[in-house]
């Protein structure tokens, strides 16, 4: 194996959502591991160590600011990253929001919102690249979910749908592409100290880590970790997997 294949710099990663949090951390951590990145966020406030500084692409990064709920900007974004780096071997559709409120009063605007962004966006990003991967006959999926599309929680009705739907997505997704040498797994996180999460009150005091077994909240490279992981040789026998890195939130 030669220096290049080794450090992963012959493959591509292309990560939504990756200004800032968990999409960030992967980002940071797939460059560091010698991956081309091609990174996008509806936020154009990319940079991190002056590698995501500049619009202008480089032989390694590609970024644009890019809203997942805009499907031909989506696949506009999917057909640059092919173009300028020649295939896509990761893709990783990170970009999420949340709201939180009573179903009782929650507004259809928020609703649509969240499905929009967390599950059509998802599916959107993965729709424009497979079609690469599947004449290749490789590649790899990581979808990011979360603890609370299997456990649910009070009040985030919306986010929980569409965590659950992006489970639900993955698994479906995993038993078409497999068969094809295309890897669908998704990481559901618990709570990550991320700027989404500490916007709930009761997660910015503390508090709920308090519950957690482990006593803390997740860091942002910790689910990172887990996607270098499942990109790799520990993911070539893992097919439609929910890997949930979550503190003990679910066990």
């Amino acid at each position: 194996m030669d220096a290049e294949t080794a450090t992963g710099m012959s493959k591509t990663a292309l990560i939504t959502g990756g200004a800032t949090g968990i999409g960030a951390a992967i980002a940071r951590r797939f460059f560091a591991a010698g991956w081309r990145i091609a990174v996008a966020d509806i936020s154009d406030d990319f940079g991190f160590d002056g590698v995501l500084t500049s619009s202008a692409p480089t032989p390694r990064v590609l970024v644009r600011r890019l809203d997942v709920r805009r499907r031909e900007s989506v696949a506009a974004f999917v057909g640059e990253a092919e173009r300028h780096f020649g295939a896509i071997d990761l893709v990783v559709p990170c970009a999420g929001i949340h709201r939180h409120g009573p179903s009782a009063t929650f507004e259809w605007s928020a609703w649509d919102d969240i499905l929009e962004t967390n599950l059509n966006g998802c599916y959107a990003i993965i729709k424009a690249a497979l079609p690469g991967m599947l004449s290749r006959g490789t590649g790899r999926i990581i979808t990011i979910a979360s603890e609370l599309g299997i456990a649910g929680a009070a009040e985030s009705a919306a986010y929980c749908a569409s965590k659950g739907a992006v489970i639900s997505l993955t698994k479906a997704l995993a038993r078409e592409c497999a068969p094809a040498g295309v890897l669908v797994n998704s990481i559901a996180p618990g709570p990550v100290a991320t700027g989404m999460l500490m916007a709930v009150d009761e997660y910015a005091s503390g508090a709920e880590a308090e519950l957690l077994p482990i006593g803390r909240y997740g860091l942002p490279d910790e689910i990172a970790a887990v996607a270098e992981a499942l990109s790799g040789d520990a993911g070539t026998y893992m097919v439609g997997q929910i890997v949930s890195p979550n503190g003990g939130a679910v066990i």
